[in-house]
């Protein structure tokens, strides 16, 4: 096999194996119409991947290598302005939005995993991606210390807020298409949502002047 056709077969086990985990869950999974859908031999997930959970794992890293890439480019380096900082956090919201809605069978099956995750279970690949959450806290902590927003805001809530408006933007772009004829899938409304969202919570962390 050659690179090029391994790099291919690696990527299709891949695509085949989200809908399959997504449809039946990580347990429900088979290995079999996992290697049917993706138009291969029934041994090579082995020989790409290890094992059904290996492949799981890398799902979930990837997704989260995704989110993270994100804040990289958008959330780190100093804050020079409130300016600025409105304008990098419009760019990170509106680009982890494409992120989800590009990857959405991936989101639901990481959220199915923050829902079952069991007490003693392996936890590496979803602290992977609550640090994208504590990289926007941290972010907007940032921007209150320097004294672009309200000193009463809780950046914690800010960030969690901002996050379960895009993931539930994500979960229910078709329904929202159908029900009311708009959808964050149109990257021109997913761009006005976006600012008209980030507006709502940005008017509430304006610093408050003090009254004369």
């Amino acid at each position: 096999m050659s690179q090029i056709e391994s790099i291919t077969t690696h990527q299709s086990i891949l695509d085949a194996a989200v809908s399959e985990f997504w449809k039946h869950g990580y347990r429900g999974a088979s290995v079999r119409n996992i290697c049917k859908r993706a138009g291969v031999s029934s041994n090579a997930i082995t020989y790409h991947f290890g094992s059904k959970d290996k492949l799981y794992q890398e799902i979930l890293s990837r997704f989260a290598a995704l989110q993270l890439e994100q804040v990289q480019l958008s959330l780190s380096g100093e804050l020079k302005s409130q300016e600025a900082f409105e304008v990098r956090l419009e760019i990170f919201l509106i680009q982890l939005l494409h992120t989800y809605l590009e990857n959405r069978e991936t989101l639901l099956i990481a959220l199915r995993e923050f829902e079952q995750l069991p007490p003693d279970g392996d936890t590496s690949v979803i602290n992977d991606l609550v640090e994208v959450n504590h990289s926007l806290t941290k972010f907007v902590q940032k921007a209150k210390n320097q004294g672009f927003v309200s000193n009463d805001t809780d950046p914690s809530i800010v960030a969690g807020t901002l996050l379960d408006r895009l993931i539930n933007q994500a979960r229910y772009a078709h329904t929202h298409k159908q029900l009311f004829n708009v959808t964050t899938l149109d990257p021109k409304y997913r761009a006005y949502w976006v600012r008209e969202s980030l507006g709502l919570v940005l008017n509430g962390m304006k610093p408050r002047k003090n009254n004369p």
